[in-house]
C-alpha cells in the first residue's frame, strides 16, 4: 500500500472516499455525537449535508456504525463517510484499528483511493494513532489470491492519504508509517506461510525460506540441520513424529546478532512449531478437524515472520529463532501410541497418543534453546484444541515462570490488538502427566485442564530460564473474515513480539 501525508483541508484532497471519525456522546443532553474538527470542517463544506444525514439515519457515533454522503461535486472528495468510535471513556487504540479495518475492507474493492483524517481528540498521540491506522489498512487489505483467477473488474485500494493538522511534524509521521510496514509486511509474510497449501509449504520450503532471510540480512546467520544431522545431535523425539513423513525433516536455526550491542548478555530465543500439516498420525483426526491442518506451523511462520524484519528493527540483543519443522502423517513408519522417545535434554518422552505430537517435537526445539545459552525464551504453538475451548477462536493462552517477562509481553500484546489471557502454571496437575515407563507423558490421564498440561509439558525442557508459552491454537487461523483480514491465516503473534523488541531496544 502506498501512503501519503497531508495537510491540505479534507474538502481539497483528491480521493474516492475520505473518512472521519466521531465519538459517541456519554451526556444524555447535547448531541447525539462529538463532532470532530474535521467532522466540522466537512459539514460545513457540505453545507451541513453530513448533521443532516445523520439526523436522518439517527446516528449516535456507536463504535463500528457509519454514515455515508455522497459529495455531488461540491467538495473534491467523491464520498464522505463519518464513523463511530463509541464512547470515548471506553476507547482504546485497538478500536481504532478495528473500525478503519471495517471501511479498508468496505471500500478496498471499489475505490482506488482513500483520505483518512487522523483523529486529533485521542488521549494519545497522533503518531501512535498513525501507526494502528497503517496497520489496519495494510491488514484488512490483504489477501491470499495466488490461486485464485484474476477479476479484471475488481478495483483495487492503492493509495492512502493520512490527513494531519499543521501542528504535527510530517517527517515524524513518514517515520512511523515505514517502521510501522515492517511489522505488517512481517505479518503478512506469516500469513502467507500458513495460507499455503502443506505440499508447498513443505520443511524444505520453510528452509528455503529461512536461508534466503539470511542471505538478505548481513546480520543474520542461518543453519539448516537433515534427517542425519538431526540424529548425530540426539533429537529423538523431533525424529519420532517425523518418521511417517513423506518429506525430510528440517531443523531450521536462525541468528541475530546486533551490529551495536546494547544488553551484553540477554539471548531471546523465539521457538515456533512447525508441524507442516497434521493429520493426526495413527491416531489420526477426524475429517472435519482436518481440513485446516496445514496452519499447524503457525509459530513456525510467527518465528520467519519476525526475522524477516529484524534486521531492521535492530534490538540490540541477540535473537536466535529454532523450528523442527515435519508434517505429522500416517505410514507404516508412524510413531506408535506406547512409543518411548528421548529428548535433546535426555528426558524420555512415552508416546501414549500421536495427535499430541506438537509438544514432542518441541521438546527438542527447546531443549536446543537452552543448550545454545538462551537467556529468555518464548514459544508459538497451535498447541491444543482445549484453549479454543477454554478461551475462544480470538484468544492465546499464555504461560509463564517469570513474572517480569509475561507482563512486558501482556503489554505488548496490548499495544498491538493481539489478545492474550494469562493461564496457570498449576503444579498440582504436573502429577497428570506422568508416565509409568518413561519421564513424562505427552498427554495427560484424563481430559481436563488440557492447555495447562500441554504447557506443564513443555516447561520440562525449559530449565530455569525465564519463559512465555503462547498456545495461539485459536487466534492463528479466522474461520471467517473480520477486521483485520479475511478467512485464514492471522500471522498472530508477530507484530506482538516486534513490539516486544522494539520496547527492549
Amino acid at each position: 500500500m502506498k501512503f501519503e501525508i497531508s495537510q491540505n483541508l479534507l474538502s481539497k484532497i483528491s480521493s474516492d472516499v475520505v473518512l472521519v471519525y466521531v465519538f459517541q456522546n456519554e451526556n444524555e443532553k447535547g448531541p447525539f455525537f462529538i463532532s470532530s474538527s474535521a467532522y466540522s470542517q466537512l459539514n460545513k463544506a457540505l453545507s451541513g449535508q453530513l448533521d443532516a444525514a445523520c439526523q436522518a439515519e439517527r446516528f449516535k457515533g456507536q463504535q463500528g456504525k457509519v454514515v455515508s454522503v455522497f459529495t455531488q461535486d461540491k467538495i473534491v472528495p467523491t464520498k464522505v463517510v463519518v464513523m463511530g468510535l463509541g464512547k470515548k471513556s471506553g476507547f482504546v487504540l485497538n478500536d481504532l484499528r478495528k473500525v478503519t479495518g471495517k471501511i479498508v475492507t468496505a471500500f478496498r474493492k471499489r475505490s482506488d483511493s482513500l483520505v483518512i483524517a487522523v483523529p486529533e481528540d485521542l488521549d494519545e498521540s497522533a503518531q501512535e494513532a498513525c501507526r494502528v491506522i497503517v496497520e489496519a489498512v495494510d491488514l484488512a487489505s490483504y489477501e491470499f489470491a495466488k490461486y485464485k483467477a484474476k477479476k479484471p473488474e475488481d478495483r483495487n485500494l492503492e493509495t492512502v492519504i493520512l490527513a494531519v493538522s499543521e501542528q504535527v511534524a510530517i517527517v515524524d509521521i513518514k517515520k512511523v508509517v515505514q517502521y510501522t510496514q515492517l511489522y505488517t509486511e512481517a505479518t503478512i509474510l506469516a500469513r502467507d506461510l500458513v495460507n499455503e497449501p502443506a505440499y508447498i509449504a513443505t520443511p524444505t520450503y520453510l528452509a528455503d525460506l529461512a536461508e534466503d532471510i539470511a542471505k538478505a540480512n548481513p546480520s543474520v546467520t542461518c543453519k539448516i540441520f537433515g534427517k542425519t544431522q538431526i540424529e548425530k545431535m540426539g533429537m529423538e523425539a523431533f525424529l519420532g513424529i517425523a518418521r511417517a513423513a513423506n518429506t525430510e525433516p528440517k531443523f531450521i536455526y536462525l541468528s541475530y546478532t546486533p551490529e551495536k550491542v546494547g544488553q551484553k548478555n540477554k539471548k531471546l530465543a523465539l521457538v515456533g512449531k512447525g508441524i507442516t500439516f497434521d493429520s493426526g498420525g495413527i491416531n489420526v483426526k477426524p475429517g472435519d478437524h482436518m481440513q485446516d491442518m496445514k496452519m499447524d506451523m503457525a509459530g513456525a511462520a510467527c518465528v520467519l515472520g519476525v526475522f524477516s524484519v529484524i534486521a531492521k528493527i535492530k534490538p540490540d540483543f541477540s535473537v536466535i529463532g529454532l523450528i523442527a519443522a515435519t508434517p505429522n502423517l500416517v505410514s507404516a513408519s508412524s510413531i506408535l501410541p506406547g512409543d518411548v522417545v528421548k529428548a535433546l535434554n535426555g528426558k524420555t518422552i512415552e508416546v501414549l497418543n500421536t495427535d499430541a505430537e506438537g509438544r514432542v517435537t518441541m521438546a527438542d526445539s527447546l531443549s536446543f534453546a537452552v543448550k545454545e545459552g538462551a537467556t529468555h525464551i518464548l514459544d508459538f504453538a497451535t498447541l491444543t484444541g482445549a484453549c479454543m475451548v477454554a478461551l475462544g477462536m480470538e484468544i492465546a493462552g499464555i504461560f509463564s515462570n517469570d513474572r517480569d517477562l509475561i507482563e512486558e509481553v501482556k503489554l505488548a500484546a496490548f499495544a498491538e490488538g493481539e489478545k492474550v489471557w494469562e493461564l496457570p502454571l498449576e503444579k498440582d496437575y504436573k502429577a497428570q502427566n506422568r508416565s509409568e515407563v518413561a519421564d513424562i507423558a505427552n498427554i495427560p490421564n484424563n481430559r481436563y485442564g488440557g492447555t495447562i498440561t500441554a504447557a506443564l509439558f513443555l516447561q520440562e525442557f525449559i530449565g530455569n530460564k525465564p519463559w512465555v508459552h503462547f498456545d495461539i491454537a485459536g487466534p492463528a487461523f479466522a474461520s471467517k473474515s473480520y477486521e483485520l483480514g479475511p478467512q485464514g491465516g492471522t500471522g498472530f503473534g508477530v507484530r506482538t513480539v516486534l513490539q516486544l523488541l522494539e520496547r527492549n531496544n
